[in-house]
């Protein structure tokens, strides 16, 4: 399975699904029905687990899992993506949920507090279908590669060590922390409350993790499907459940101590959902406005590097904002029927990969299948012990952090390691969403103090035009005539550092005439317009002159809209041709000549040539 092709496009283009349909054999409908049956066996206790995490009913996994894979799969541009609920995604609405339900609800209590938590969930997910479905149709797919690969790595850390404190408390049988709290209080809570561990919760999780662990090295048994039906037969043989009456042995006395199960939460539905619009509740839309933002970037950035993953070694087509808004779709079903937010799931998408999928609708197949594994032996799931979910959700924890990537991001620069390290500590003392949006701030911050620092580099010239050699340039240049080259972002952060630099360069009394160069300048925006309209005004009170060569039309346009053309004088201002690119800088150096000799009135013949400049590199900090 090697690296292939890959095309990635931005236009948002239904093509795949057509071929699909076109072209579609039995060897094929074979081969997606086999694969997405083995993707459904992971699938099925996943998604249980993912709601569990949540705090919500098991339905809204299950749903996510079913009816949202389905929308996803159509239209999306990867066939091989599978999306679905995930721990990331669950962690951030329990979190979410939970302090909108002790803020506002504290009171409510029984089947009417698990009724507002659906209401807020399928408010949070039509929020994030929005924002979503906007960046699709706009075509902000890429916007997700300005979140570092720090950010996601340290992000994905936190996250992995918040699922692991939640899910201990369920795994050992003691009772939560109640109402929003950091992640480091929970910790504190934990490791006090060690001495109220239910043992018999705790044997059960520690030999279903054990069980887990042997399994995982057998690749072709669904080991998760195995451990919860073995955990199940152990509780019910023992009969160490709330259903008294269903062990082998009656009341066992200690044993019998309410090993809690699925069924006991009373959260299993059906599998056919009540189609409803959302309901909203504008009292707490600030609060849920900042958390499906967060999901929403995260959830894309997510899909995103999994359909990428994908696509490298399928070699098909890849359109990042086709694939954004397949996820806002399924997510906008979601919402109607109240399922969990989806996000694109790297392990279910490379085992339908590894397991022959061909087309789109292997994952159709991958959705039915569960569909129909709880259709059929739902009585059975709900006699699943907690704590066996937990134990996979604690291996599954292990799966989330690839401490490969961390290792690398720590030795690469200070700044990847400031952003992950912060990122981190931001989820053990603040919320997820605020530690996402600390880790992307300060990773934009690093970004912008990069990209805002412009190169003026001053060239040697011949009459040509040929640029000999190039410079750092200073103030202590020498020459009538001084040409710069500017590379780089010329956008609002660097206006100051590029006004700044220039002014010091005109200190040179002998200096007449200014050359900018601006071929390599990136991002021309109105406030750099004007500092070079500030520049221009500058020279002229002092009898010298502002030109401007190598423009492109891009540029020009910019100018022009700004009013620098009319301020600077379009005789000195040249665009360059790319098919001669010299002729722009050999124009401007002309008009220099001739302003040089205007402006000190010498009448003889300006020199054929200009000798080299010879220069000293200095910094351009202040």
């Amino acid at each position: 399975m090697g690296f292939r092709y890959q095309n990635i496009g931005d236009d948002i283009s239904f093509a795949s699904i057509r071929q699909d349909i076109q072209g579609y054999t039995w060897e094929k409908l074979r081969s997606d029905f086999f694969a997405g049956l083995g993707v459904a066996f992971v699938t099925v206790p996943q998604a249980m687990a993912f709601a569990l995490v949540a705090g919500l009913p098991l339905s809204c996994g299950l749903f996510a899992a079913i009816y949202s894979a389905i929308i996803a799969s159509l239209f999306g541009s990867c066939r091989h993506l599978i999306v679905g609920p995930n721990n990331t995604i669950a962690i951030l609405v329990q979190f979410g949920t939970a302090s909108i339900l002790y803020s506002n609800f504290r009171d409510v209590m029984g089947p009417e507090r698990e009724l507002i938590a659906l209401q807020i969930l399928t408010q949070l997910t039509f929020l994030i279908a929005l924002f979503q479905a906007a960046a699709a149709f706009l075509k902000l797919g890429k916007l997700t590669q300005f979140v570092s690969h720090s950010v996601v790595v340290g992000y994905l850390g936190g996250t992995a060590l918040a699922l692991v404190v939640n899910q201990l408390f369920i795994f050992l049988g003691i009772s939560p922390l109640q109402g929003p709290s950091s992640l480091f209080s929970k910790i504190a809570y934990l490791v006090s409350s060690l001495g109220q561990i239910h043992w018999p919760t705790a044997l059960i999780g520690l030999g279903s993790l054990c069980m887990l662990v042997a399994l995982s090295r057998y690749k072709k048994f669904p080991g998760a499907v195995i451990v919860l039906v073995l955990a199940g037969v152990v509780v019910h043989f023992f009969g160490m459940s709330t259903y008294s009456d269903w062990g082998l042995f009656g009341d066992t006395g200690a044993l019998n101590s309410n090993v809690i199960l699925l069924g006991d939460t009373g959260t299993l539905h059906d599998i056919f959902p009540k189609i409803g619009f959302p309901t909203f509740d504008f009292s707490i839309m600030n609060e849920l406005i900042s958390i499906a933002f967060a999901i929403a970037l995260l959830t894309s950035v997510e899909t995103t590097l999994v359909a990428k993953s994908i696509t490298a070694s399928s070699g098909q087509p890849l359109s990042v904002n086709q694939e954004i808004l397949g996820l806002s779709l399924a997510n906008l079903f979601s919402s109607f029927i109240g399922a969990l937010p989806s996000s694109g799931s790297i392990a279910r998408s490379h085992l339908l990969y590894r397991n022959g999928g061909q087309t789109h609708f292997a994952g159709v197949f991958s959705a039915f299948s569960v569909g129909f594994i709880m259709f059929v032996f739902g009585y059975f799931v709900q006699r699943i012990p907690l704590t066996a979910l937990s134990a996979i959700l604690l291996i599954a924890s292990a799966r989330i952090v690839n401490f490969q990537h961390m290792l690398l991001c720590i030795k690469s620069t200070r700044a990847d390691a400031l952003v992950l390290v912060t990122t981190i500590l931001a989820t053990l003392f603040f919320g997820l969403d605020v530690a996402f949006y600390v880790g992307v701030v300060l990773s934009v911050t690093f970004y912008l103090s990069k990209a805002a620092v412009p190169y003026f580099v001053e060239c040697s010239y011949d009459e040509t035009g040929q640029i000999d050699s190039t410079h750092r340039a200073t103030s202590q240049g020498k020459g009538k005539i001084r040409v710069i080259n500017v590379q780089g972002e010329l956008f609002f952060g660097a206006a100051d550092l590029f006004q700044k630099t220039l002014k010091s360069i005109t200190k040179n009394d002998e200096l007449r005439v200014i050359i900018l160069r601006l071929k390599n300048a990136r991002d021309i925006d109105a406030t750099a317009c004007l500092a070079i309209q500030h520049l221009n005004q500058y020279l002229r009170e002092s009898g010298r002159h502002l030109l401007l060569c190598g423009i492109t039309y891009s540029t020009w346009e910019v100018l022009s809209s700004s009013g620098t053309v009319k301020a600077v004088g379009k005789e000195n201002l040249f665009v360059v041709d790319e098919n001669r690119p010299r002729l722009s800088l050999q124009k401007a150096l002309i008009r220099a000549k001739r302003l040089v000799a205007v402006t000190e009135e010498v009448q003889e013949r300006v020199p054929e040539s200009i000798q080299p400049i010879e220069l000293l590199e200095i910094p351009l900090s202040d």
